[in-house]
């Protein structure tokens, strides 16, 4: 199979930093997954957003539900192939908080009618993702406006919507990756932000090894 970013990306794949191709060239036959450990510098959300909201897709693990500084942070990657037999790349996102733990969980899937990011354990959300490479041969992904999938299909529009955009590069002075996660609004501004740094090691695994997290509650054929 190919990976979910080469097959995204095609040629430009090879325009990435080497160990960009490296951390997101693995697929469902690669008989790996990646896991990484680092620090979250700056995760923040907005005040503006109902208490409600906030509570409910942090609860479905669709997005952080706090904000904070210098939180240890973990994640796993996991490719998979669904029911559709689509190709799918599990993100499996902790964020250590004085208080426990709290979890954003997302599945990337390239799919027949673009690249999409479900996010929650729902799912709950669904991105349309326009990935790149830039100049220093970082990746760049910048989502059209969130698709809601709880309740009638529709996208946000106007002073509703909702736009992602997510930087991973290389520091060089550093060996290792960083990270910075943005959701914007036309009228309230940045409505959240992650981002710091994180170092990734390869793991032997079977398809057993995959956790429950990986796979959404319900299978999500919609793509946009």
């Amino acid at each position: 199979m190919t990976p979910v970013y080469r097959a995204a990306l095609g040629s430009e794949f090879d325009r990435l930093h080497p160990n960009l191709q490296w951390r997101y060239g693995i697929d469902s036959t690669a008989g790996v997954a990646q896991m990484m450990t680092g620090l979250i510098e700056s995760i923040y959300i907005t005040a503006a957003l109902p208490p409600p909201m906030v509570w409910y897709y942090g609860k479905r693990n669709a997005m952080p539900s706090k904000t904070s500084r210098m939180l240890p942070f973990k994640a796993g990657n996991y490719c998979y192939r669904d029911e559709l037999g689509r190709e799918c790349l599990a993100v499996l996102r902790t964020f250590d908080y004085s208080t426990g733990e709290r979890h954003l969980n997302s599945v990337i899937v390239d799919g027949v009618d673009g690249f999409v990011d479900y996010f929650g354990d729902g799912p709950e959300l669904l991105y349309p993702i326009e990935p790149s490479v830039t100049k220093d041969g970082s990746l760049l992904l910048e989502s059209g406006p969130v698709r809601w999938l709880r309740g009638p299909k529709f996208a946000m529009r106007g002073p509703f919507v909702a736009q992602m955009k997510y930087l991973e590069g290389w520091d060089e002075e550093h060996q290792r990756f960083r990270c910075d996660a943005t959701v914007r609004n036309p009228v309230i501004g940045e409505v959240l932000h992650y981002r710091g740094w994180f170092t990734a090691v390869d793991k032997p695994i079977t398809m057993a090894d995959i956790p429950d997290e990986a796979w959404p509650y319900k299978l999500i054929d919609r793509e946009s």
